[in-house]
């Protein structure tokens, strides 16, 4: 008998230890259990490290809740208000997050691999350091979000938002960012190279030193961008606004910028050898210490435009400037061709 009453105490013991360590973990075992009942309301739970795996929490309200740590591996969280939630070190392998508001949330440390977020709402998030293998993001809203040094390589952004995004150091190779709104957003060193950026809105970013090689540009309005030191060699820019944009040192060898408006731009020591320029409007723009050998500038608009010490060795110019360059300093001013 006395036995017997030593073991009960010690399995009571055992369990109110247990008990304990799930308090002390932060997570609810009555916020479980109403997971586990299908409830929808869970608003503010306290599920840390909780085991959630392929867990239905369609449309759910999870706002502010603690999720930090949870294995998530293949919930439905299908337009999950996941608001103000802490998602930190959360397992989101695979999880569908289609349409889920997951604005201000915390998801430092996630592993977000194979997770569809498409048209989720991603505002303010920081994402930095997680795991974003193979993610879908096509129409959401990443608005203000934190993405830097992120490897988003062959990603589809297509229309997303990222007004005001922290893309610095970011890999977006061959990534399509088609009509995306980047606008104030940093894509500073960032690596767009072969990316798809046409009709994309990138005004007033910050470009300085990323890599555009051989990128799609086209119809793109960077309008009072900074690109300086950039590398845009190969790229389409036919029609793109880059007016006012700071092209110091930019390399712009091989661009296709015609039809491109470039008014006022600064583009003092721009490497733009064999760039076409036909059409392109160059109005009031600084091209002083400029290479533009073998650059095309037939019918280009260069009024009031800088070139002084800029290279223009077998440049292809319209004839009816050639007063108005004899006036220039410029280079190899008698290998210009001079076209009709």
């Amino acid at each position: 008998m006395a036995q017997r009453i030593i073991t009960a105490t010690l399995l009571t013991a055992a369990a109110g230890w247990v008990m304990g360590c799930m308090l002390m973990l932060g997570q609810s075992k009555s916020d479980y259990n109403y997971v586990m009942r299908g409830e929808t309301e869970l608003s503010n739970a306290r599920l840390r490290g909780a085991d959630l795996v392929n867990a239905s929490l369609e449309e759910a309200n999870l706002s502010n809740a603690d999720l930090s740590g949870a294995n998530l591996q293949g919930a439905n969280l299908i337009g999950a208000n996941l608001r103000g939630a802490i998602l930190e070190g959360a397992n989101l392998t695979g999880a569908q997050l289609n349409g889920a508001n997951l604005t201000w949330a915390d998801l430092r440390k996630a592993n977000l691999k194979n997770a569809n977020l498409s048209k989720a709402r991603l505002v303010r998030v920081n994402l930095a350091r997680c795991d974003l293998q193979n993610i879908r993001l096509k129409g959401a809203v990443l608005s203000r979000s934190n993405l830097a040094g992120a490897d988003l390589a062959g990603i589809n952004l297509n229309g997303a938002d990222l007004m005001g995004a922290n893309l610095a150091g970011t890999n977006l190779e061959g990534a399509d960012l088609g009509s995306a709104v980047l606008s104030w957003s940093s894509l500073r060193n960032a690596n767009l190279q072969k990316a798809n950026l046409a009709g994309a809105q990138l005004d007033n970013g910050d470009l300085n030193g990323a890599t555009m090689v051989w990128t799609n540009l086209e119809g793109a309005n960077m309008k009072d961008s900074s690109l300086r030191n950039a590398k845009l060699e190969g790229s389409r820019l036919k029609g793109a606004d880059l007016s006012g944009a700071d092209l110091m040192g930019t390399v712009l060898n091989q661009t296709n910028l015609s039809d491109a408006r470039l008014q006022h731009a600064n583009l003092i020591g721009a490497t733009m050898r064999d760039a076409n320029c036909h059409k392109a409007n160059l109005q009031g723009a600084n091209l002083n210490s400029a290479d533009l050998s073998k650059a095309n500038l037939d019918d280009a608009v260069i009024e009031n435009a800088e070139f002084t010490n800029a290279d223009l060795d077998h440049a292809r110019i319209n004839l009816k400037w050639k007063k108005y360059f004899e006036r220039l300093r410029v280079r190899n001013y008698e290998t210009i061709r001079w076209v009709n």
